[in-house]
């Protein structure tokens, strides 16, 4: 072993032994004009927080299933560091083995799997104690380790010895030893369990092994220098860092092929996935890089300097939070994720009245931590978020139309989509106007008394309205509370007048001695208001009457 140890110590193939020292000291390289384009066009990379002193020549990092604490390896000692990710500070240490690479949380969270490949053992830490509670025997160069979604066993990997160790985690025993290609390093276990994906860097390949028969069933050809592996959170991709070449191999697990080579920075060992998805990170050990890959796209979006020889990385189940070895740095650089921006996918109802109030519900993605929601640039006066939903009220609108309805995060604002569309519905407002007439006989003549009511049927109240009535030639009119000129009536009513109120105006037409035999008609209708009338058959009503000797009758 060197005094300066490396995660290339196991490495026979390809570049020579004195050459890769020379590499992994190498000066961190400039971020390409693509790079940075990607990047400003897709968001900013993560950002170094905070930088945590733990022991000497971090390689391994991973968290327990709540995020709450990170267990970092130490190559160079028998050092085991943990941290709390509450506080970003150490909360204690303890020995086990004389070094290690690898560590691996079980997903109940009761132990953790530290892997010595110098002394071909795995450690068994009780986490509660922060003790060893067994030591196994594996294989020459115990370097990966990964532990089965069931959390019944754990996979190691042994470069030395081209093997992968089944470790039965209630018995603390290896139940089987399954040959690999030659030097093994990273490996992942399916999702469902059924695969454990091997990354043969002495082979350039990545071997599947077939959980039910222990046997390798797949060998998938990938970049030079394979080193390590990260799996989707569906297990639809696996993820390698090929140090060797620079590459990240992208490989769909159902047709195991290769379906596409990212360029990233010089020498990645490890890569790791995002519990959300959407972004992959490579560590790029010799020019001390952090490269962003989203996933969907498998294009780089940003590119970030951090410590001394980037390795091992784990992410918080939120994706939010990174912990990321520095090799050579004897620390572990605290990321800063940037919040994903929020995505619009539906708006519920998708229209409402121009006055506003309408409870509408939007659908979407990272909506939680909703700053403002805003409907065409006009915020809601109160809303409410979750991850996948936002109740808000509507606010009033100056004008009818549609507008895009936004979500604004931490993360940016939505984009404006189809999807966001919210009709906002000019007011109208059903006037209907009926007309009574109650006849006043006299031996001499008499009169008419007229009764005229409005009623606002909605859906909005009415604001105004005028009613109009042309009188009958040669008759005298009057009224007390509408207008009478040029043989016409005009009632001028100011609102508002509520949904389902009424409002009434009386008029009164004198019947003489010459008008006997005559029949008349009055009719009364809606001659303007406001807001659009949108039922203009209820606008008019009208009466006629005929006058006879000692009688009037209307109808």
């Amino acid at each position: 072993m060197t005094t300066r140890p490396s995660p290339r110590r196991f490495w026979t193939a390809a570049a020579a032994v004195g050459a890769a020292t020379a590499a992994l000291l190498a000066q961190p390289g400039a971020a390409s004009a693509d790079a940075a384009g990607a990047a400003a066009a897709a968001g900013l990379p993560p950002a170094v927080a905070a930088t945590v002193t733990v022991a000497p020549y971090p390689a391994g990092v991973a968290l327990t299933p709540d995020g709450a604490r990170a267990y970092v390896t130490s190559q160079g000692s028998g050092t085991v560091t943990v941290l709390s990710t509450a506080t970003g500070t150490v909360a204690g240490t303890f020995t086990a083995g004389t070094g290690s690479y690898a560590a691996a949380v079980a997903p109940d969270g009761l132990h953790a799997y530290l892997t010595h490949h110098l002394d071909g053992t795995v450690s068994v830490v009780d986490t509660a104690t922060g003790t060893v509670a067994a030591t196994v025997p594996v294989g020459a160069g115990a370097f990966g380790v990964a532990v089965a979604p069931d959390g019944a066993h754990a996979y190691v990997t042994n470069a030395e010895a081209g093997t992968v160790s089944v470790l039965d985690t209630a018995t603390a025993t290896v139940t089987a030893t399954v040959p690999v290609g030659a030097e093994p390093h990273g490996v992942a276990v399916a999702p469902d369990g059924a695969s454990v994906y091997v990354a043969a860097s002495g082979d350039q390949r990545v071997d599947v092994i077939d959980t039910a028969t222990a046997a390798v069933g797949a060998s998938i050809p990938v970049g030079h220098g394979v080193f390590g592996l990260a799996l989707a959170p569906d297990g639809s991709r696996l993820w390698t860092a090929n140090g060797g070449d620079s590459t990240v191999s992208v490989l769909d697990t159902a047709h195991r092929t290769v379906t596409a080579t990212v360029q990233v920075g010089t020498n990645p060992y490890a890569v790791a996935a995002a519990p959300d998805g959407r972004s992959v990170y490579a560590s790029n050990y010799a020019d001390n890089t952090l490269t962003a890959i989203d996933a969907a796209s498998g294009t780089v979006t940003g590119t970030l300097q951090v410590g001394a020889s980037p390795f091992g990385l784990a992410i918080t189940p939120d994706s939010r939070r990174g912990y990321l070895a520095d090799f050579d740095g004897s620390a572990v650089s605290v990321l800063d994720f940037p919040p994903p921006a929020p995505v619009v996918t539906g708006v519920s109802p998708a229209s409402g009245p121009q006055a506003g109030g309408t409870a509408v519900i939007v659908t979407g993605t990272d909506l939680a931590g909703a700053t403002a929601v805003s409907f065409g640039g006009h915020n809601a006066a109160s809303f409410s978020c979750t991850a996948t939903s936002c109740t808000a009220t509507a606010p009033a609108s100056p004008v009818a139309g549609t507008v895009d309805v936004r979500v604004t995060t931490p993360g940016g604002t939505s984009a404006v989509v189809p999807a966001d569309r919210f009709g906002y519905v000019a007011p109208t407002a059903d006037a209907a106007v009926a007309l009574t007439a109650s006849p006043v006989s006299g031996l001499l003549g008499g009169r008419v008394d007229y009764t005229l009511t409005v009623t606002a049927h909605g859906p909005d109240p009415v604001t105004a309205v005028t009613v109009t009535s042309a009188l009958p030639s040669g008759m005298i009119a009057t009224s007390s509370d509408c207008t009478v000129a040029s043989g016409r009536l005009t009632c001028a009513i100011a609102g508002p007048l509520a949904v389902g109120a009424s409002v009434t105006r009386h008029f009164t037409v004198q019947v003489g001695l010459l008008d006997l035999g005559r029949t008349f008609a009055v009719t009364t209708a809606r001659t303007a208001g406001t807001p659009a009338d949108p039922v203009p058959g209820n606008d008019s009503a009208g009466r006629t009457c005929k006058v006879a000797l000692l009688q009037i009758t209307c109808s």
